[in-house]
């Protein structure tokens, strides 16, 4: 595989700041008067009312602003399979990939608030990418939050024949030989990349970063000896069963079945984890009955064996999460990860 054009060299001296994870009118009236004027909002309320026992009552569009055939993909599409049986009508999964997501999340803000059009959102659209460029959406008052339901798990990633045995040994390299260790990465201003670029910042490392278009490129190129390190989610999961790559990391605080032995960053005694989620969120300013009906809907769906099985497959963490939560979630990813973008000086921050 051919690296990239262009080779992105983060410095990084200073430490980072912040963390990751952690009633009527006046007067009187008749009563033929009144009842003149209640017979219309009666009406009103009894055809609100059927409204609302009917939703959903025809398919509801999901937006997946993202590839179809990739970790998010697969996962929200096994959610929203569940979740129809549920429902009892068809969700309609609509791949609209582009500009990292903001392409996907900008139609899904515009959409009618009505229940009928909801998406896939996460903490790299409305986290990241906010802080990276300008994005044609507002992260924190466009999207009404149904459910979070998974994570991204990052993990920092040699082939087999490296010499470094531990996460340790390659922070010592990188401080030895600054600028010579060569990091792998979807793309700048990613989670894994924010991650990484945080862990060599405290360390006082200089690292070289280098992005690719995605995790499946990045692990191919660290595979083929083109780069030392990979800073990815699970695409590497295969070649590390096959043996032909080894994890030094997972930048979640989490423990992994297929991994039991392997030390998450707190583990290894950093006070700080990425929180990188995946939900489920319609417009803004839905119709409280339709976001009552999706929410335990989607909540149930997330909690069957089925759907965690389904994740623990792909390598992502499950979580179980309503909308009020999701919310403050969204909050504090947007907060958090904005400060470890502006202390790294990229993205809007860059001078």
């Amino acid at each position: 595989m051919m690296m990239p054009s262009s080779v992105t060299r983060i410095v990084l001296c200073a430490s980072v700041v912040g963390v990751f994870a952690t009633a009527g009118c006046g007067g009187e009236s008749t009563g033929t008067e009144r009842g003149l004027q209640e017979t219309p909002a009666a009406a009103v309320v009894g055809s609100a009312a059927m409204a609302e026992s009917d939703f959903p009552s025809k398919p509801i569009t999901y937006i997946l602003p993202y590839a179809a055939g990739g970790t998010t993909d697969l996962g929200a599409r096994a959610l929203a399979k569940i979740a129809e049986a549920d429902l009892g009508q068809p969700i309609t999964v609509v791949n609209t990939p582009g500009a990292a997501g903001s392409v996907g999340l900008a139609q899904l803000a515009r959409s009618v608030p009505d229940g009928y059009t909801i998406g896939t959102f996460n903490a790299i659209t409305t986290g990241i990418e906010p802080h990276m460029r300008k994005v044609p959406f507002a992260p924190l008052n466009d999207f009404s939050p149904i459910v979070i339901y998974g994570g991204y798990n990052s993990f920092v990633a040699v082939s087999n024949d490296k010499p470094w045995r531990s996460l340790a040994e390659v922070i010592d390299f990188a401080k030895q030989n600054p600028g010579v260790l060569t990091v792998g990465v979807s793309g700048i201003g990613s989670s894994t990349h924010l991650g990484v670029a945080r862990l060599m910042s405290e360390n006082k490392a200089t690292v070289t970063f280098v992005p690719f278009g995605g995790g499946a490129p990045t692990v191919s190129a660290m595979l083929g000896g083109h780069i030392d390190v990979a800073a990815v989610s699970s695409e590497v999961v295969p070649h590390v069963k096959a043996g032909k790559a080894r994890l030094l990391t997972v930048l979640q605080n989490t423990t992994l079945a297929q991994f039991p032995d392997l030390e998450n960053i707190r583990e290894l005694g950093y006070d700080w984890d990425v929180n990188s989620w995946v939900g489920v969120a319609g417009p803004e300013g839905m119709d409280p009955d339709a976001l009552e009906t999706l929410r335990n809907a989607f909540l149930k769906a997330a909690e069957t064996d089925e759907f965690k099985q389904r994740m623990a497959d792909l390598a992502l963490a499950h979580y179980a999460v309503g909308p009020e939560e999701s919310a403050k979630w969204v909050k504090q990813s947007h907060a958090e990860f904005g400060q470890v973008v502006k202390d790294l000086q990229i993205g809007l921050y860059a001078k």
